[in-house]
């Protein structure tokens, strides 16, 4: 408590697995950790979730695909950048991270106003301030606190006014950029397809250069970071991915830096295939794909369940890089609304649903173990273990459960899937879905 921030120092955030869902890169998170602790980082981590979801319920415009994850990414790097700034006492606000102006750009190809922009950096300033002096009134004694509120409010209040300023800078840039661009025209009439809007096939086919009346895959190609993201080599992926799969015919849209949606079809009408997982678009891409769907409605379907595969892809806690609604399609649909899906999860598990590598291992051999219609063999050969192995993990796992597996069988495979694909977003009490 030597000092006016040294209290920031002892900040923790409400669930333990806080680090682990932060959208930053590890390296950029890691070297603050390394300054003023993990429980403050932590806390900014959790800090920045709240924020996320206080802006987009009130300015709902700020849910659109894409942006809605620019937007967390920028509310953690502003919450970890305060954090550092408040715990080692800076004299000088720090400068806006630049993960906080991508949302700029982002907004400008989606329609959204620069006065939502700025209204949501004033909800999450009123969000943070009452939150982090929520935390000094916790802390600290009486006597403590007025220096304490001098201190959070003058840091606080630099940082709102240099990125309210560089923010409107920025989307200015982006508008005018992208007004006299022919991607405006062409985004512009996609988004009325989209809308259910009537739009004529042969006024779409001149502007867009794409037949609305095929069949259609869709994709969805992101970057995970900005130091991936070229909107060049997105749209490179995408329409590679599509004629790999037998595309004809390609419409392939930027939607900001980090993203572009994709659309192809086959002139002999047969369906495009989706990507297949054997090869890779580079470090740090993702891919998402729809099921192929017929005609205009179709163009639409099929890119809906390509953003429904975006969502499940921004909050797995695999590895991969494709994420095709075709596999996905039930982890979607379930997953929609995480706190249910956390409560289905923890009812279904019990004490299967505990943290550590050891219950991970048990929900793992259970669900293969199910997957295969419970033959002991198989699921042994999938995870390369005896299969006495096998059958000791599967008694163990009913004891935790404290079911047998055929007890709520169907219940208890989704719940292990959604274990697997999301973590400790469904298996921690705590945790604060994205």
């Amino acid at each position: 408590m030597g000092s006016v921030g040294g209290w920031v120092r002892e900040l923790a955030p409400r669930g333990q697995t806080a680090l682990s869902r932060s959208v930053l890169p590890a390296a950029q998170v890691d070297r603050v950790v390394d300054r003023v602790g993990a429980g403050p980082v932590r806390w900014a981590v959790e800090l920045a979730q709240g924020m996320a979801e206080h802006m987009v319920a009130r300015i709902p415009q700020l849910g659109v695909d894409g942006l809605v994850q620019e937007l967390r990414k920028g509310c953690e790097a502003v919450a970890v950048s305060m954090v550092a700034a408040l715990a080692e006492n800076a004299e000088v606000a720090p400068e806006p991270p630049a993960e906080a102006l991508t949302g700029a750009v982002e907004a400008v190809g989606r329609g959204v106003g620069v006065e939502h922009l700025l209204q949501s950096v004033q909800l999450g300033h009123a969000y943070a301030v009452r939150e982090i002096l929520a935390e000094a009134e916790r802390h600290l004694p009486a006597a403590e606190r007025f220096a304490a509120v001098g201190h959070v409010s003058e840091v606080l209040f630099g940082i709102v006014n240099q990125l309210s300023a560089e923010m409107t800078s920025e989307f200015s840039r982006a508008h005018a950029a992208w007004v006299t661009s022919s991607a405006a025209v062409r985004r512009e009439l996609v988004q009325e397809v989209l809308a259910g809007e009537p739009v004529a096939a042969d006024h779409a086919h001149r502007v867009l250069g794409y037949d609305l009346t095929r069949c259609h895959t869709a994709l969805v190609v992101w970057a995970d970071d900005l130091e991936h993201a070229d909107p060049g080599q997105l749209a490179g992926v995408a329409e590679q991915l599509l004629r790999d799969g037998g595309a004809t015919g390609t419409l392939v849209l930027p939607v900001g830096r980090q993203r572009v949606w994709a659309w192809g079809s086959s002139v002999r009408g047969a369906s495009v295939g989706p990507p297949t997982s054997t090869g890779t678009p580079g470090s740090g891409v993702r891919v998402a794909a729809g099921l192929p769907e017929h005609g205009v409605a179709g163009f639409a379907s099929s890119h809906r369940q390509a953003l429904d595969a975006v969502r499940v892809g921004t909050l797995s806690r695999g590895d991969r890089w494709l994420f095709d609604y075709a596999e996905l399609d039930l982890i979607a649909m379930l997953s929609a609304d995480l706190d249910q899906a956390r409560r289905f999860v923890r009812r279904e598990l019990g004490g299967l649903a505990g943290p550590g590598e050891p219950a991970t291992t048990l929900r793992t051999t259970l669900k293969r173990y199910l997957d295969v219609e419970r033959s002991l063999n198989t699921a042994a050969e999938l995870l390369h273990v005896a299969r006495n192995t096998v059958a000791y993990r599967v008694q163990r796992a009913e004891q935790l459960r404290g079911r047998d597996v055929e007890v709520r069988r169907m219940q208890l495979q989704v719940a292990l899937a959604l274990a697997e694909e999301f973590g400790d977003l469904v298996l921690d009490e705590h945790a604060t879905p994205p």
